[in-house]
């Protein structure tokens, strides 16, 4: 017996002396390997974790097809000036390099990963993407409906599931770190990136983003990515609409919108948060140390790493002029809160010099680096970093039934005169199919990729499979309608029993037609793009019914839509099977859901629109034109019939506790549908002025048909609170309406 536990201490002793460094060693806690790997690095190896560089294919200009024995002889050699691949590869031997992003491929990951274990310390690299709606911008990966789109289908448990594959499928191909959720809150819908957004409500952004973070950060080792909260803060109602315009924000807004949804997420325990462009209330986001160490760490207690913006640190010096130099900018972000530099030369070389000149203390770049590890270590990276390629399964068949789901519950339902919708006897009718976005890959959205065409369906190729008689027409893209395709249009309507107009918005990076929205593509008319206008009174002229769906990433003013078209669906941005979807509703296989996460105004004129407004927002009324909106958040329409009876709330709300709802709620169709519950609160009287009402739960129910189900909710109790006058968070007194659909009913807190 004494012979065996020498034997069983001597085989441990082996396996703890095999690793000659503490850091390596996996049985050892998180805390403990990131304290001995950071006494042994030298300062300049501390500051290369807070550098990052785009891929090497990327900085040469290559695709994702072209082989890395191409990296150095061909592609374009000037895209950080001066540098060269091989002096980047250099830098990595060094360890003064720790992140990577727009990587293409994962053999370009492996490369990467394998020179940076030629390092002293041997520190894996972290590969970050902007996987926004799946890994889209990865040829081959799923593609799901872009955020705006997520957020009509009110269902957290589906986000969560989305982002749950997005992240295992980013791990399969090498990426680590997405830069997901956003969770700006859209109040501008000139705003191109809109669509990247979950839309003007801080609660339902906030829920959202929480999803995301759940999926991405799911505690599974190997299928985990670190999430990204964005942008840091208040950039989404920007001057004008533009991007990286100022914002100049009060406190109370700051409080009531901006900055919930962050809570929300860092709550969840949200990996890394990214600042924002602009400059709010005069001081550039990457280096308002109120922002980030104040507001972001101290009160919402944010414990990981702050990435800049694309090259935003060095924009201080060149765009807001706070900074003299790119060393000065340097040093102003890094003592303001930023940890990581996206992207290049330059950030290095002068932090390094600051912390040796006591510009920049060691405390401070310990945090930063400290943190880095943490989650390097947290990901398992130092047991196995590198990937293999013969194990990658994309687009599992789990991936595209849950891609197709969210595609069905995301588009809403706009309007539907005497019922056109869904289409009866369609082997007896002629369909006609046109627009811009008909054929193509707009209906993957922002951020992705071109993907082969195997990959998605078309609205044409979904209508192709249905047994209709199908005539199609190629209009033109939306800069460049003719006049031969306005006549053509009204031509083939007048020759066809149903016209279905595919509308809206090109964000596709990769083609050479304009882009009407998506990052950097803000549009001053919220109006369709164009003469889309001028196919649907070409369409309506024909005196045909006339479906309109609009495939966008933002709330276009479709005016002319709504007085002219038999029906309308806002399928947004639906991913892969959008058109697969699109077809499942038009021809009555799945019942529409879908509700609106933002306000659809008449013009921009009306900017900004949203529904919780104050009461005196909308006391007077314009000359020119409608105050009421298109279209209010939560529209949204079935097939079926669903209404709501018998509400009963709590009668007294009681400190810090939750306040039960109940109600009844039927289907007396012969559909089922997926009910999408909005509860919504008003304080009735206050010592400030608050919203008519605001979202306070929501839930997504399946009802079969003629199903009536009693649901029971709980509004917690921060839904009834306030900023008042002190800008102190608290719940009044007095009497609140508690409203779901048309009913109303009233609590108290005495």
């Amino acid at each position: 017996m004494v012979r065996k536990v020498i034997v069983f201490v001597m085989l441990l002793g082996n396996i703890f002396s095999s690793f000659s460094q503490e850091y390596l060693n996996p049985h050892l806690s998180v805390e403990e390997r990131v304290d001995d790997l950071y006494k042994r690095m030298t300062l300049k190896e501390k500051v290369g974790q807070m550098t990052q560089y785009v891929g090497l294919k990327y900085m040469q200009g290559l695709t994702i097809a072209d082989q890395l024995d191409d990296i150095e002889n061909k592609g374009r050699k000037d895209f950080y000036p001066g540098l060269e691949v091989k002096d980047v590869k250099d830098r990595i031997k060094k360890g003064e390099i720790g992140s990577f992003l727009l990587v293409k491929g994962v053999d370009e990951a492996n490369f990467l990963q394998r020179i940076a274990l030629q390092s002293r310390l041997k520190i894996p690299l972290l590969i970050a993407e902007d996987a926004i709606h799946g890994h889209a911008r990865y040829e081959g990966a799923t593609v799901f409906p872009t955020p705006i789109g997520m957020a009509s289908t009110f269902d957290t448990l589906l986000v969560k599931k989305m982002a749950t594959i997005t992240a295992k499928e980013m791990r399969q191909t090498g990426c680590h770190w997405t830069f997901s959720p956003n969770v700006d809150v859209g109040r501008d819908a000139r705003w191109g990136r809109i669509g990247e957004t979950f839309g003007e409500d801080p609660f339902l952004v906030g829920e959202m983003g929480r999803a995301m973070v759940k999926g991405y950060q799911n505690n599974v080792l190997e299928s985990s990515v670190l999430a990204c909260g964005k942008h840091f803060v208040a950039g989404s109602q920007p001057l004008r609409g533009l991007n990286f315009s100022p914002m100049d924000v009060s406190e109370r807004a700051l409080k009531e919108i901006w900055l919930p949804p962050f809570e929300s997420i860092i709550n969840e325990g949200c990996a890394t948060i990214m600042a924002a462009h602009h400059d709010l209330n005069g001081i550039p986001c990457h280096v308002n140390k109120d922002l980030l160490k104040m507001r972001l760490r101290d009160s919402l207690g944010f414990n990981g790493f702050v990435i800049s913006d694309w090259m935003d640190v060095k924009r201080l010096h060149s765009l807001h002029k706070i900074a003299s130099s790119q060393e000065e900018a340097n040093k102003l972000a890094v003592n303001a809160g930023v940890d990581v530099n996206m992207h290049g030369p330059g950030f290095f070389e002068t932090v390094v010099s600051q912390v040796e000149k006591g510009g920049i203390s060691e405390k401070r770049i310990e945090q930063a680096v400290k943190s880095i590890l943490r989650y390097k270590f947290s990901l398992g990276l130092f047991e196995k970093v590198l990937v293999d390629p013969s194990k990658i399964n994309l687009r599992s068949d789990t991936a595209k039934s849950l891609a197709l789901e969210a595609a069905q519950k995301s588009m809403v339902l706009l309007k539907n005169r005497s019922n056109l919708l869904p289409l009866k006897n369609s082997k007896q009718i002629r369909i006609f199919l046109t627009g811009p976005n008909a054929n193509n890959q707009t209906i993957l959205g922002d951020w992705t990729a071109i993907q082969k065409d195997d990959q998605i369906i078309t609205i044409l190729e979904a209508f192709k499979n249905e047994q209709i008689t199908l005539d199609y027409y190629a209009s033109g893209d939306h800069s460049n309608i003719s006049d031969k395709d306005i006549e053509e249009t009204k031509l083939r309507v007048s020759e066809s029993d149903i016209t279905v107009l595919v509308l809206g918005d090109n964000p596709t990076r990769s083609t050479e037609v304009v882009r009407t929205s998506g990052e950097n593509s803000d549009g001053a008319n919220l109006k369709l793009f164009g003469r889309q206008d001028e196919l649907i009174q070409a369409a309506y002229d024909a005196g045909k019914p006339v479906v309109v769906v609009i495939i966008s990433g933002k709330p276009r003013a479709i005016k002319k839509a709504k007085e002219l078209a038999s029906a309308i669906i806002y399928a947004w941005e639906p991913g892969e099977f959008g058109g697969q979807a699109l077809a499942d509703i038009i021809f009555g296989r799945y019942n529409p859901s879908g509700k609106l996460p933002i306000t659809i105004p008449v013009s921009s004129g009306q900017l900004p629109a949203f529904y919780n407004h104050r009461p005196a927002a909308y006391f007077r009324s314009y000359n020119d034109e409608p105050t009421e909106f298109l279209y209010e958040f939560g529209s949204g329409m079935h097939y079926t019939n669903v209404t709501y009876n018998n509400l009963v709330v709590d009668d007294e709300i009681k400190n810090e506790q939750p306040v039960g709802v109940k109600f009844n709620v039927s289907n007396s169709g012969n559909l089922p549908v997926d009910e999408t519950i909005l509860v919504y609160v008003r304080d009735n009287y206050a010592s400030v002025t608050t919203p008519v009402k605001s979202l306070a739960a929501f839930r997504k129910v399946k009802l079969l048909p003629n199903e009536t189900k009693l649901i029971e909710m709980k509004i917690p109790y921060k839904a009834f609170s306030l900023w008042n006058q002190n800008m102190e968070r608290v719940v009044e007194k007095g009497d609140f309406t508690i409203m779901v659909d048309e009913m109303k009913a009233t609590t108290q807190l005495k």
